[in-house]
């Protein structure tokens, strides 16, 4: 016997034109249509709010939307919205008694040791002699007080005006010496104490005060929920919460995470919490699966993407969920927010690319158009390209982005039959299929030939590597770029030794001055390198090049983001100054160009 389909509750909001009003709505349309077959949008816009809008109606369907069943109003009521907006008076609402939130959350939880929360007819009879033996002694105590306070005022001559205006014709006016708990929570007062001050709330930070605020929601929703409502009861409250970061520390900002995400499966007052933010704290804290990015598609569409569905159940796509999940701090999490994307693999070309485009002409359309630089580790590439690879039909919960990935060639080669551990390595692209008998080589990466698969399947996806089979790492392109830009060399440089800033001086300045390979060979100290670069078969005039960008390599292989900020410091003077030519990598160009179109 089959188990019955798993049953879900479904409410349906829709927002439409009735069918009656549709002909026209077409013919009028119609007539918006430039020479080109496309709409105007402007026009099409004015037209509807003119004409249009206000014959749409709304309508709420209960269970399968194909029967079109309205819901009913007081199944309706019985869920709740609270909504809290971003510019919020939290201390008008917390501030006195005499306010409604305040006074109804004080209210519930008055004798709440007693009640529990629950009715009073639902108590047993002594937690109802309990509370009436506390509601007489604070009868007694405020009928005193107030007896005191009346007998110190003198109300013959306060009043005294009320004879002599004739308004004693209608009774004589008094004071009346009883209140009821509920009125004196009116003269309540919320305040903060810490370290023996007693502060009022309007003297408190505006974040504290919104933390504040939406624990005392939360409080208001567990009343609403309880049988102290009877037939007016909640079964299903809501809380949202626009742009919560306002006015929080960042610490405070994962904190209230933390919070509210304990309260949910823990204490369960909220059923369902709607964030709106555009903090990549509040995002890096958030489970993947909870996370809806809002955003216009590559063809200027509006979409929902949610990154936690991207993921199948295969050991693949779980290993790059997990991934995902364990490294999506706040600097990554602004992938989520950006309008394009460039992932690149190291720091270097997180802190050099915009000065790169600054050369390109293209600096302030990264600024303008909101494209975000994302470093992540090369081998990880993939597992953050899963939440942008768009397909209508097979994923359509991914976010269709633009996206460009640069990624360094990294060549490689390992020997052939080698009792040594026989793992490819780091190799210069000349010396590629050199030795073809005791070597296999790998002109490519190979987490740059799959990336490459995954931009053949993707239209969003764009991956840029430096030259197959002649390239090498960002510092290796800089140089072989530019033989002869001395603004390549900076203070990270030693003053001495082989890779001292004399030697790439001197070497650079006979490139300059066209000295031949063995002049600028003489001026260095690399025997490895000048030992691959002989047994070359490139043309001299690439061997000079690739000498010096060898030397540079080795000069800045170990501190690449230190030497990156010398460098984008003195690109940027250069730039300004316009002193040396300095070429930008073609395959940099390429994604810059690619990503601004």
């Amino acid at each position: 016997i089959e188990e019955s389909p798993r049953y879900y509750a479904q409410l349906t909001y829709i927002f439409f034109l009735p069918t009656k009003h549709l002909y026209e709505y077409h013919q009028e349309i119609e007539n918006l249509k430039k020479d080109d077959g496309k709409y105007d949008t402007e026009q099409c816009y004015k037209l509807i709010e003119k004409k249009f809008i206000k014959k749409y109606v709304s309508k709420i369907y209960g269970g399968d939307l194909e029967k079109e069943e309205a819901a009913e109003t007081e199944n309706l009521n019985r869920f709740d919205f609270q909504f809290l907006d971003a510019i919020r008076d939290a201390e008008k609402e917390m501030f006195f008694g005499s306010h409604s939130l305040l006074k109804d959350v004080v209210n519930y939880f008055l004798d709440y040791d007693i009640t529990d929360g629950y009715d009073f007819e639902e108590l047993t009879q002594k937690q109802k002699d309990e509370i009436k033996e506390k509601e007489g002694e604070f009868k007694c105590k405020s009928k005193d007080l107030l007896w005191h306070l009346k007998n110190r005022i003198s109300k013959e001559k306060m009043l005294e005006y009320a004879e002599e205006t004739g308004a004693d014709i209608g009774g004589s006016p008094d004071f009346d010496a009883e209140i009821s708990e509920q009125e004196m929570l009116f003269a309540l007062r919320l305040i903060v104490e810490k370290n023996g001050l007693k502060l009022p709330i309007k003297n408190n930070g505006l974040g504290y005060n919104n933390l504040l605020f939406i624990a005392l929601i939360l409080a208001r929703i567990q009343m609403i929920r309880s049988s102290s409502m009877g037939d007016n009861a909640k079964i299903f409250p809501m809380m949202a919460i626009e742009e919560p970061e306002a006015h929080l520390h960042p610490s405070m900002q994962a904190k209230f995470l933390e919070f509210l995400e304990r309260n949910l499966n823990e204490h369960r007052q909220a059923r369902q919490v709607f964030i709106t933010s555009h903090s990549t704290h509040i995002t890096s804290a958030v489970d993947l699966d909870s996370i809806i990015c809002l955003y216009e598609d590559v063809n200027g569409c509006n979409k929902a993407g949610y990154p936690g569905k991207v993921f199948t159940n295969e050991k693949k796509d779980e290993d790059s969920k997990n991934y995902i999940k364990r490294f999506l701090d706040a600097t990554k999490s602004n992938m989520l927010f950006a309008n394009k994307l460039i992932f690149v693999e190291g720091v270097s070309e997180q802190i050099l690319l915009p000065c790169f485009a600054a050369y390109l002409n293209k600096e302030e359309q990264l600024l303008n158009e909101h494209i975000c630089i994302v470093n992540i580790d090369s081998r990880t590439f993939k597992h953050f390209l899963k939440i942008f690879q768009y397909d209508l039909d097979q994923n359509p919960y991914a976010i269709n982005r633009k996206v460009a990935c640069i990624t360094d060639a990294d060549p490689m080669k390992k020997r052939i039959n080698s009792g040594r551990s026989n793992q490819f390595v780091k190799c210069y692209p000349y010396e590629l299929n050199e030795d073809i008998k005791n070597f296999k080589y790998r002109p490519l990466a190979t987490h740059a030939q799959e990336l490459q698969k995954i931009s053949d399947d993707y239209e969003n996806i764009e991956v840029y590597t430096s030259p197959v089979g002649e390239g090498k790492t960002l510092e290796y392109e800089l140089a072989m770029n530019n033989p002869s830009c001395k603004s390549l060399i900076t203070d990270c440089f030693p003053s001495s030794g082989k890779n001292s800033k004399s030697i790439f001086y001197n070497v650079m300045e006979a490139y300059d001055n066209e000295k031949s390979l063995e002049d600028l060979i003489e001026l260095s100290n690399h025997e490895d390198i000048i030992s691959l670069i002989n047994n070359s078969d490139w043309q001299e005039s690439e061997k000079r090049k690739a000498l010096i960008a060898s030397m540079y390599y080795d000069a800045v292989e170990n501190l690449k983001g230190t030497h990156a900020f010398y460098l984008e410091k003195q690109l940027r003077d250069n730039f300004e100054d316009n002193k040396l030519t300095f070429k930008v990598p073609d395959y940099i160009k390429n994604a810059i160009e690619y990503i601004t179109i």
